[in-house]
């Protein structure tokens, strides 16, 4: 039976984490699921999923708590009085939680938690808001322990989902590797290392340029193509990267190619997927690259150790490390039979375990559950589907 459901994102930016609020809205519709996205009224998220024919609820929202905006929230859940409310930004909470609370109709709240917090959320005010959360979705192991020991959810509701990649769309098979190569004048003898992200501090893009000077004195075969745009406030960091490679004399061997649709072609045509961000609670960018079969080199930070089995389908480098990430590129430059290994090895593991298809099944399973606990004051006899195994492991 088809569900109502709402979905909220409340961020100005675009990147990883508005992408997956889009995709698993689209993921949803496309089963049959009645869906609105509330999101900031005329921003990008708002455009993107405009031109994808989502049912947008724009609000503008600036600050945490802003009572008209609680109200128009209440008047829309009495006049739609959707199923469920799924909050995929841990601030939106601050606006829904109230507005549930204020309505006639009281849905099952699930946060998904993208981002760990430094701070113990235990006071009133957060005791409050979180009691209404039915359940968080940890988008990874890393994030799961953060919750438990930050907020007062119990541990019985807070679980690991990983975000995941459409495998379908994301294979090798059905991906022309030259399309990109072509583009940039790439020949079939260049390596090219490959980085996808938006510009933003933390994500390794000094470290990314260090690596690179020094590889280009050892290599000449070698280039580097770097995909991704500013997100909102980080346009001045971007311009600061481009004159970055500029001063370094990279120009001849490194090229930015802005913001992509096209991700899986570029994946294509990548031999290696450099990813040397300080500190991340997933990762997409690494499945999606394992997807396609490409050997990562990454460093081994947080939500990673979920996804990345070092050695076998990529290799494990410290944060802020330039002469490493240098190093362990070049062991994969070197050895193409190594890549060839671990791209097969990755691929494996994304079926295994971070297979779009299998996540919104598991998702879907999980709001089911809520709903039969909420109308029933019980859990149902069998639960959203398993836990997802530690880092670093295999499913048996």
């Amino acid at each position: 039976m088809p569900l109502k459901i709402l979905q909220t994102c409340f961020s100005q930016s675009w990147g990883g984490l508005e992408i997956q609020a889009l995709e698993v809205s689209k993921q949803l519709v496309g089963r049959g699921h009645h869906v609105w996205l509330a999101c900031q009224d005329a921003s990008r998220l708002h455009q993107e999923a405009t031109a994808q024919k989502i049912v947008v609820l724009p609000l503008r929202i600036r600050g945490h708590l802003s009572p008209s905006i609680v109200w128009k929230l209440r008047a829309f859940l009495i006049e739609q009085q959707p199923d469920i409310v799924h909050c995929q930004l841990s601030r939106d909470i601050a606006t829904v939680v109230p507005a549930v609370t204020l309505s006639s109709r009281h849905p099952p709240i699930v946060l998904s938690k993208r981002v760990g917090s430094f701070i113990t959320k235990k006071d009133p005010l957060h005791r409050f808001t979180y009691r209404r959360l039915s359940r968080v979705l940890a988008i990874s192991s890393v994030i799961q322990k953060n919750v438990i020991e930050t907020t007062p959810v119990p541990p019985e509701r807070v679980i690991t989902l990983h975000d995941a990649v459409d495998t379908r769309v994301f294979s090798p098979q059905r991906v022309d590797r030259q399309n990109v190569r072509r583009e940039f004048g790439y020949g079939d003898d260049t390596v090219l290392i490959g980085f996808v992200g938006r510009f933003s501090p933390g994500k390794g893009h000094e470290e990314l340029l260090a690596a690179a000077d020094g590889i280009r004195k050892k290599r000449l075969d070698v280039r580097f193509l770097v995909a991704g745009e500013a997100s909102y406030g980080e346009r001045a960091y971007e311009q600061h990267i481009r004159r970055s490679a500029h001063a370094l004399g990279l120009d001849s061997i490194m090229t930015f190619a802005g913001f992509r649709r096209d991700v899986p072609a570029l994946m294509a045509a990548f031999d290696i997927l450099a990813f040397p961000s300080h500190a991340e609670s997933f990762g997409v960018v690494l499945i999606e690259a394992m997807a396609m079969e490409r050997a990562v080199v990454s460093t081994n930070c947080d939500g990673v150790l979920d996804i990345v089995v070092d050695g076998v389908t990529g290799l494990y480098v410290h944060p802020r490390n330039p002469d490493e990430l240098a190093n362990a590129l070049l062991r994969l430059i070197d050895d193409p039979a190594l890549r060839t290994s671990m791209g097969k090895a990755g691929r494996k593991r994304v079926l295994e375990l971070f297979d779009q298809q299998h996540q919104i099944d598991r998702l879907e399973r999980l709001y089911r559950e809520v709903l039969h606990e909420s109308a029933t004051g019980k859990p149902p006899a069998t639960g959203p589907g398993p836990v997802t195994p530690p880092s670093g492991e295999h499913p048996s």
